[in-house]
């Protein structure tokens, strides 16, 4: 039984060391297209240390700003008001470092694009976060 204990040790250092890696890897999280608007993407959150950046890529956007957010809730059940903002979707891309780690950027809910500066109200893209974490 005491030939186990460092064996049982080591593996948990491996496990431990494990989740830090995954930590720092980038996290790609797929954008569907709502309401009709057929814009669809990516957001890629980078860890980088204690901030997590944020680019959100999207084909089929109009050139004028979307506003983009992260919210409570899923995309199903999204909290109207945004936790975190984002830089405005221009040309389908819009890149945001929050000074946050990623682990809680992630524990958000869900990343969304809105129609346009004027319609707020209109959702054209959301991605849910929780199921990357």
């Amino acid at each position: 039984m005491k030939r186990l204990r460092p064996v049982v040790a080591a593996a948990s250092l491996l496990l431990a060391a494990g989740s830090a890696l995954a930590q720092d890897a980038p996290v790609t999280v797929k954008l569907g297209a709502q309401n009709g608007s057929g814009e669809t993407g990516t957001a890629t959150f980078t860890p980088q240390g204690n901030k997590t950046e944020v680019v959100l890529q999207l084909a089929g956007a109009p050139a004028a700003a979307q506003p983009a957010h992260i919210h409570e809730g899923s995309c199903a059940k999204l909290n109207p008001t945004p936790k975190y903002p984002l830089q405005n979707v221009v040309n389908g891309k819009s890149t945001t470092v929050l000074d946050m780690p990623i682990k809680q950027v992630m524990a958000a809910g869900a990343v969304n694009v809105h129609k346009s500066t004027q319609d707020l109200k209109t959702y054209v893209a959301c991605g849910d976060l929780k199921s990357h974490m």
